[in-house]
């Protein structure tokens, strides 16, 4: 997963943005620490995340992240400022366990709990520009694959949920008009295998490209 924005920068967005025309920079964000520890890296990495995307809001350049992992949301979301930001999240799990709550013991799994509130707050809060971001601000597409104790998190917290585009937008019409911007998440694992399998982590029945599940809905 690490070696995925390289690859994707480097053999694809990088000719997409020069064949229309785009002016852009690119940046590594990279740790400090020669022997990181997972979790203290994690936050490490959106405290300078949160930075250089807050750079660019000022200068009034759009930010793109590329990440191996969905932690790095929390750093791009307090860098384009969490309390005025909605978010449309699109990947096939809920992101949503925390330290008490999850089984499979994998960071990467509380994305969307950390900017929730409800996982390692003390942490998250040492990043620039977070704040918890309530659940009826984030929109949840395409996930089918969660524990238990996600789905009820996310309905507590009142995350929307949309497992079709017509869903999707009718959930992001309503969120325009409740923020200044909307910060968009990809998580690749969203598509269906049988479009693209983005790792080992890809459950069936996800998102064709032309908008409706695998199933054929719209």
């Amino acid at each position: 997963m690490g070696l995925g924005p390289k690859q994707i920068f480097d053999s694809g967005l990088r000719n997409v943005l020069r064949g229309r025309g785009i002016e852009h920079d690119s940046e590594s964000v990279l740790l400090e620490s020669e022997y990181p520890m997972e979790i203290s890296a994690a936050f490490q990495l959106s405290r300078t995340v949160a930075e250089r995307v807050s750079e660019c809001s000022r200068k009034g350049r759009f930010p793109v992240v590329l990440s191996g992992n969905c932690n790095a949301a929390v750093g791009t979301v307090s860098g384009c400022g969490a309390g005025e930001t909605g978010i449309a999240w699109f990947d096939a799990h809920g992101e949503a366990t925390t330290p008490e709550t999850m089984v499979s013991g994998f960071l990467d799994g509380m994305g969307i709990s950390t900017l929730l509130g409800y996982a390692w707050q003390t942490l998250a809060k040492s990043v620039p520009g977070f704040t918890p971001v309530p659940g009826n601000r984030i929109v949840l597409f395409g996930a089918r694959d969660l524990e238990p104790a996600e789905r009820t998190l996310l309905e507590s917290a009142g995350v929307r949920q949309a497992a079709t585009v017509r869903q999707l937008a009718k959930h992001v019409a309503v969120l325009t008009k409740e923020v200044k911007q909307i910060y968009l998440h990809l998580d690749l694992d969203v598509l269906d295998p049988t479009v693209a399998k983005a790792n080992q982590w890809t459950p069936p029945n996800g998102i064709t490209i032309a908008g409706g599940s695998h199933h054929g809905d719209s």
